[in-house]
């Protein structure tokens, strides 16, 4: 079989004139509905191959955390973790790139006049084209979680003051720092301390307006720094979580932002719904401590590779001839 692949390695996509039933394609990073249209449009490959995303609504496709596995090697390799809790914030959150959920995270954290928490944030634009979102709330009318006052919020600028871990050598574009330094670099220059220092995380994944889950080095962060996430904009990320093996305190977190059919639920009703865990330290610092186990066990499933662990034993049920070609795209992350 043929095996298609949309990263920088191998057959191109956009040099692929008609796709059949004897193509396997991976698709590298992120996608939406709009890219599957394309894909499709140059026929039906037998298999989709996904290495971030491991759910999209109503797409039959194979997804693995491939690209957390990776970065779970990367960030990982040489440190050693510290072994203590010792909690300042309530919550934290990162942001580089220019995208419309991380863009509502920051309104709603000042929304709600929430202030203890760290963060990062690149600050590339303090605004955003709200088009997409205006047309969500147009739709939703009367069942809008938006009042009048709170609609007109979110389509003002950012006011947050920037906060970014400067490397050398960086650059700043229209959509966010490039050459950042790397997850690792990150992680041991200040991420460490935020994460280790804060209960919960705001994970904020890569979610446009499709109905997907998927992973990468935020929500890495999120495990290694011993924090209770929330995951802000994404379609069934808490379900996926738990699915390939995680702990995501259910009875901790209110996770049913996650099945909101709209973007712009999904963001405010992660902060709705946990509102007071967000806004009183006193009591998610004693939560942290009395699921510190849970917590460390996160972590040392990351650290024991359990992400190369559920990967294997997804391909293991695969079809015998899609079996037989994940090699060729495995090279690419191990």
């Amino acid at each position: 079989m043929r095996v298609i692949l949309t990263s920088q390695m191998g057959n191109k996509l956009d040099s692929i004139n008609e796709l059949t039933n004897n193509d396997i394609l991976h698709i590298s990073d992120i996608f939406d509905s709009g890219y599957i249209d394309y894909v499709l449009k140059k026929g039906s490959p037998k298999y989709i191959v996904a290495d971030s995303i491991t759910f999209f609504s109503k797409l039959k496709f194979y997804g693995l955390p491939l690209f957390a596995e990776s970065q779970t090697r990367q960030i990982i390799n040489g440190i050693e973790f510290e072994k203590n809790i010792d909690t300042i914030n309530c919550f934290n959150f990162m942001i580089n790139k220019k995208q419309v959920n991380r863009f509502l995270c920051i309104k709603f954290v000042e929304w709600f006049n929430l202030s203890n928490f760290d963060y990062t944030w690149s600050a590339v634009d303090q605004k955003f084209d709200m088009v997409d979102i205006i047309a969500e709330l147009n739709l939703l009318g009367s069942q809008s979680p938006l009042n009048t006052e709170a609609r007109s919020f979110v389509l003002t600028p950012i006011q947050l003051k920037k906060r970014f871990i400067d490397f050398t050598g960086s650059a700043i574009t229209n959509a966010g720092v490039a050459n950042y330094g790397s997850n690792s670099w990150t992680w041991r220059n200040g991420l460490n301390n935020m994460f280790l220092n804060s209960v919960i995380s705001l994970i904020t994944e890569t979610s446009r307006f499709q109905k997907a889950a998927t992973f990468s080095e935020k929500t890495l962060y999120a495990m290694l720094g011993l924090t209770f996430p929330i995951w802000v904009g994404g379609y069934n990320q808490a379900n996926e979580w738990k699915r390939i093996g995680f702990d995501t305190f259910d009875d901790v977190i209110d996770h049913s932002y996650q099945n909101y059919d709209t973007l712009i639920e999904r963001c405010y009703y992660a902060f709705l719904l946990n509102l007071e865990l967000l806004s009183n330290i006193d009591k998610t610092k004693e939560l942290r401590l009395i699921h510190k186990d849970r917590l460390f066990k996160n972590r040392e499933l990351l650290l024991q590779n359990h992400l190369g662990k559920f990967v294997d034993q997804e391909i293991s049920k695969f079809p015998e001839d899609l079996r037989s070609a994940m090699p060729e795209i495995l090279k690419y992350f191990r």
